[in-house]
């Protein structure tokens, strides 16, 4: 009788279990959560340091999944204790909570930014959410807790600091940012400003300044980047009116745009990159999401274009009638859309046109999308807020 053939070595089976696991879809954390599950050797594969790094590098073409979102509440700063800030998608991602007041303003590269109300060394903070780091900032010159009106982006300080990479997978860990901070003092304040914070030179630069509307208010929904142009949301007190307003980074200049129509609400529009690299816009009138991209013509000149008009009840299969409908947010790297219907929020995949719901009942107004690659169980992958920055 022949003798069975020999077991293969450890280090041989758990090289063919990660050529497996490398080629799982990035579709989400919690295709992996349930690949740790099947058996102790491809738990083991995901739990080694160097799976995350070589998943990201295999999956290099490919955008990060949505993880979730954080949310504010209502344009307030929420309360150490309240309502957690981050919903999941899929799994639950172990977000700490804060303890001192704070709203999120912006999530991008890998970074979130906050507005730390209540800081003794500032009032916005960038957190990384990866390693747990923060930093709090110095006030703006000139500004900072002075406006009532305010909003930010943060975003990777050079192309170069990623490599190719244009998902921006490796933006944490010290790597340089710089952060975009607009604000105006109150209603009768007719002009708005808009300072730079570079974490190389750890200093603000002077405010860029435009005149607007009397009553214009910037509003906390985040903010769009297209190319060397960062766009924020305004919305006019006493109406439904909205602009734009258009931060240069290059030339350190503000400008305002029109909206395209008018809104039910402010909280029924957010703006959008669109795939062709124009500025796009969604919003909802009536029972009808409208769907706009800025477009240049054979004369230089910038207009407004409709591509797309649907009808909600159809797009969310809902078959009664609802009292409120939001565009709350925007997923530029997976082409997403959150739209909330009397407390419940939708996702809406602008390419291939799925529908999923994602929430319990809840009002989330503003949602900030968080994508990431996220391998679970990997202790340095955890996704913690910071303590103490209070």
């Amino acid at each position: 009788m022949a003798a069975p053939a020999p077991a293969p070595a450890p280090d041989l089976v758990d090289d063919a279990v990660a050529e497996i696991l490398l080629r799982v879809p990035p579709s989400g954390p919690a295709v992996l959560a349930r690949a740790s599950a099947v058996c102790k050797s491809w738990r083991r594969v995901l739990s080694d340091p160097v799976f995350p790094r070589r998943y990201r590098a295999f999956h290099h073409g490919s955008p990060p999944p949505l993880l979730g979102f954080l949310r504010s509440s209502h344009h307030r700063a929420r309360k150490a204790g309240g309502t957690a800030m981050f919903v999941p998608v899929e799994i639950h991602a172990p977000f700490l909570e804060p303890t001192f007041r704070c709203a999120p303003l912006d999530c991008r590269h890998g970074r979130v930014l906050l507005d730390t109300v209540g800081g003794k060394k500032g009032t916005l903070a960038v957190w990384d959410p990866i390693t747990g780091d923060h930093e709090l900032l110095p006030e703006p010159n000139g500004g900072g807790p002075c406006c009532r009106s305010r909003s930010g982006a943060v975003l990777c300080a050079a192309a170069a600091s990623c490599g190719d990479d244009n998902h921006h997978r490796d933006c944490h860990g010290g790597r340089p940012y710089r952060v975009i901070f607009v604000g105006n003092t109150g209603d009768r304040d007719m002009v708005a400003r808009a300072w730079v914070y570079s974490s190389e030179a750890a200093e603000w630069t002077p405010p860029a300044s435009l005149l607007i509307d009397a009553y214009s208010s910037i509003e906390r929904k985040r903010a769009v980047i297209v190319g060397n142009q960062v766009y924020f949301l305004l919305s006019i007190r006493m109406s439904t009116r909205t602009a734009i307003l258009k931060y240069d980074l290059g030339e350190h200049r503000l400008s305002a745009i029109r909206s395209p129509l008018e809104y039910n609400s402010k909280d029924a529009v957010v703006l959008m990159s669109m795939e062709d690299g124009s500025l796009g816009l969604a919003g909802i009138i009536g029972s009808t999401l409208e769907l706009w991209s800025r477009k240049v013509d054979s004369e230089g000149v910038a207009g407004w274009e409709q591509y797309k008009v649907i009808e909600l009840q159809n797009l969310l299969h809902i078959d009664r009638p609802y009292h409120r409908a939001d565009v709350i947010g925007f997923a530029e790297s997976v082409g997403v859309l959150l739209v909330e219907v009397d407390a419940t929020v939708f996702m809406f995949e602008l390419r291939s046109g799925q529908v999923r719901r994602l929430s319990k009942p809840g009002h989330y107004y503003d949602v900030f999308p968080f994508t990431k690659f996220y391998v679970p169980d990997f202790p340095s992958s955890k996704l913690q807020f910071p303590a103490g920055a209070s």
